[in-house]
C-alpha cells in the first residue's frame, strides 16, 4: 500500500509473447472456421427479409379471440415451471452438501456426488423431454421431470459453491467452543448460505417458464405445444397471439423474480 501523496509507477505495458500471438490467431481462425461451417452470410440474411415481412404480415393481426383458450395452457407451464423448480431444489440440497468441501461428512462422497452433477449439467432439459415424452407419453409429467433432472446439476454445483464461499471464522469459532462439524454447518454456514441459494432458486423458477415453454414444443404440454400446433398448422395470427401472451408472461416472471431476489439479499 502506497503512502498518501505518493505516486505509484506505471504499469509495465503487456509485451506481445509469441504464445499470445499464437492465441489470438488460433482464436481468430476457430472463429473463421464457424462462421464459414454455419454458411452465415449477410447476403443471406439481407435477401430473406422480405420473407420476413411477408411472415408478420401473415401474423398480423393476432386473433385475440383465443386469449380464452390460452388460460389453461399458460397456467399448466407455469405449474411445471413451479413443480421442477421445487423439486429440483430440494433434491439438489443433499447433493450440494455432499459436494461442498467444508460440509461433506466424507471426501470420498464428494468425489462421488460432483461428477454426477457435472454429468448432468451436460444434459440439455430439451433432451430429457424427449425420452421422458417417449417413456411415460405426451403431458406436463414428463416436463416436470425434465426440469427436475435438468436443473439437479446446476442447483448442485450452485448450492456446494455458495456453501463452500462462506466465511469460515464462524465455523472455526464454533468448533473451538466443541460444536461439531454438523452443529457448526448448520448454525454457521447455512445462514450464511441460505438467501443466496434462495436467489438462485428464485432466478432459476424464471428460467424454468422458458424452458417449459420450450419442452412444450416436444410435447410435454403447456402453452409451447398450442405454439407447435399454430405453426404446424400455419395458423399464424394464432401464433402471434401466442407469443404475445408468451411475452407478457416472461416480462412478468422477470418482475416478480427480481423483487423477490431483492428482498432475499
Amino acid at each position: 500500500m502506497t503512502a498518501p501523496g505518493t505516486l505509484r509507477p506505471p504499469a509495465r505495458p503487456r509485451t506481445v509473447t509469441p504464445l499470445r500471438t499464437v492465441g489470438i490467431v488460433a482464436g481468430l481462425a476457430v472463429l473463421v472456421w464457424s462462421f464459414s461451417g454455419t454458411g452465415f452470410s449477410p447476403t443471406e440474411v439481407v435477401t430473406g427479409l422480405p420473407n420476413l415481412f411477408d411472415l408478420i404480415g401473415r401474423m398480423l393481426p393476432p386473433d385475440v379471440t383465443i386469449l380464452p383458450d390460452l388460460v389453461e395452457p399458460i397456467l399448466e407451464t407455469v405449474r411445471m415451471a413451479i413443480v421442477g423448480t421445487a423439486l429440483a431444489s430440494v433434491v439438489a440440497l443433499p447433493l450440494g452438501f455432499l459436494a461442498a468441501r467444508n460440509v461433506t461428512p466424507h471426501p470420498a462422497l464428494r468425489a462421488v456426488v460432483r461428477p454426477v452433477l457435472n454429468a448432468l449439467r451436460t444434459i440439455p432439459e430439451l433432451i430429457f423431454a424427449l425420452l421422458f415424452v417417449a417413456a411415460v407419453g405426451l403431458g406436463p409429467f414428463a416436463g416436470v421431470m425434465a426440469l427436475l433432472l435438468g436443473n439437479l446439476g446446476f442447483l448442485g454445483k450452485i448450492y456446494s459453491e455458495t456453501l463452500e464461499s462462506v466465511d469460515p471464522r464462524p465455523v472455526d469459532a464454533l468448533q473451538g467452543l466443541g460444536a461439531t462439524r454438523g452443529q457448526a454447518a448448520w448454525y454457521a454456514v447455512v445462514p450464511q448460505a441460505a438467501p443466496i441459494m434462495g436467489s438462485f432458486v428464485i432466478y432459476l423458477l424464471e428460467i424454468n417458464f422458458r424452458a417449459a415453454t420450450i419442452l412444450g414444443v416436444v410435447g410435454a404440454g403447456g402453452i409451447g405445444y398450442e405454439l407447435n400446433a399454430a405453426i404446424r398448422l400455419f395458423q399464424y395470427q394464432n401464433m402471434a397471439m401466442i407469443l404475445i401472451a408468451i411475452g407478457v408472461c416472461v416480462a412478468f416472471f422477470d418482475f416478480v423474480s427480481a423483487q423477490l431476489r431483492k428482498r432475499l439479499l
